[in-house]
């Protein structure tokens, strides 16, 4: 377990790592392997979810209650597998994004898988520097993705992958199997899916997201 957060970029954006994070690492991965995954209508994340073990919300969050301290509650959890092709992505789906406004909403990506597959980036807005979208930017960042349309035009098919027109890479959360992240989730990010979603089909990228209340 890491000692306290790693911070990126202008904004001081907080990055939580732990290594080893689960007990039995494998039989999350066996759990999974028996799910049937399908993709939520409405939900951005470009591929598939499905429930958690019903004991993994009360270890996440005393894992994540000894990482950040302070009193943490679950919002949402699930295993996802991120494969998408990319021609298939909306143009939202191309660029950085983030899940919630709420200064108190952390979000955690547990890994359940490893190389080839990549980790996590964080990203600035170039035209803004935004690195944060917080409910007060939240108009003049919708305003600048419009203006962000203009400029460049639409994001090409493609996942996110570093630098691009409008948007910097402002850090990045490499990915090992069984480690645990947890970040602002209303910090601009990004999975890094561009170098193996083609593999996704015999080797899941295989995750659990979560979003996580800090009261």
């Amino acid at each position: 377990m890491s000692h306290g957060p790693a911070r990126m970029g202008a904004e001081q954006v907080p990055l939580w790592q732990q290594e080893d994070a689960h007990p039995q690492p494998d039989a999350l991965v066996a759990a999974a392997q028996r799910l049937a995954f399908r993709r939520e209508q409405g939900d951005l994340y470009p591929g598939l979810r499905a429930p958690t073990p019903a004991a993994y919300p009360d270890w996440l969050v005393g894992a994540a209650a000894a990482v950040l301290g302070g009193r943490v509650s679950m919002l949402r959890t699930s295993f996802a597998v991120a494969g998408d092709d990319p021609a298939r992505l909306a143009p939202i789906q191309r660029i950085p994004h983030f899940d919630d406004c709420a200064e108190t909403i952390i979000a955690s990506v547990h890994y359940l898988c490893a190389a080839p597959h990549g980790g996590t980036s964080f990203y600035r807005h170039r035209a803004t520097g935004f690195e944060r979208i917080t409910a007060d930017r939240l108009p003049l960042w919708r305003q600048a993705l419009a203006r962000d349309g203009q400029a460049h035009g639409m994001p090409s098919p493609a996942y996110q992958d570093g630098d691009s027109p409008g948007f910097v890479r402002i850090g990045q959360a490499a990915i090992a199997f069984n480690r645990l992240i947890f970040y602002p989730a209303n910090c601009l990010h990004a999975g890094d899916i561009a170098g193996s979603w083609q593999a996704s089909a015999s080797s899941p990228r295989l995750t659990i997201t979560s979003l996580l209340l800090l009261e």
